[in-house]
């Protein structure tokens, strides 16, 4: 099954602590509606619902850094303009990686080790893009997808994650 289209995003935790993030879309379902405009127009108001696997990293150099596989699954509108508006939720698997972490051995001596953690990771968002056309003819669109991240276990009950996504997509259909 060929998906609907491709993303490629900056992916910013907390914003400022770059990373990239490739998701593909796979409409689940899809339809029309149809509202009468206010100049006594048609417009055709498109929705649908779409599962979206992503793949994705962030970089912190002092604190951790990680690597992500969520699946996505969310509700999206669009206008006839090319507006689009989309809200959804997933559930996946953060992996972590703590930079400058030390170990003492019996004898006393300190030596640099790799540490990490597993984590369920559960994010919400809304998406707001709109849909242009490339030099080319491709369909293309430009979005900005604030989400929160929640990844248990850690802590007594979690750890919340602020993410910002800037990207672009491109229809293959």
């Amino acid at each position: 099954m060929m998906p609907k289209s491709i993303s490629v995003s900056y992916l910013g935790e907390m914003v400022t602590h770059p990373g990239l993030k490739l998701t593909f879309d796979y409409p689940l379902t899809e339809w029309e509606k149809s509202k009468s405009g206010r100049r006594g127009g048609e417009r055709r108001i498109e929705k649908s619902i779409e599962l979206s696997p992503t793949v994705g990293f962030y970089y912190h150099r002092r604190y951790q850094s990680g690597v992500m596989a969520i699946p996505e699954l969310k509700f999206k509108r669009q206008n006839p303009k090319g507006n689009y508006f989309e809200i959804g939720a997933g559930l996946g698997y953060l992996r972590t990686i703590v930079p400058n972490t030390y170990e003492v051995d019996a004898t006393g001596e300190v030596s640099k080790t790799h540490a990490g953690h597993n984590y369920w990771a559960k994010n919400l968002f809304v998406t707001f893009g709109r849909e242009l056309k490339s030099h080319r003819g491709w369909p293309m669109g430009i979005f900005v997808k604030p989400q929160f991240l929640y990844a248990t276990p850690n802590f007594p009950k979690g750890v919340g994650y602020f993410m910002l996504e800037l990207g672009i997509n491109v229809k293959l259909k």
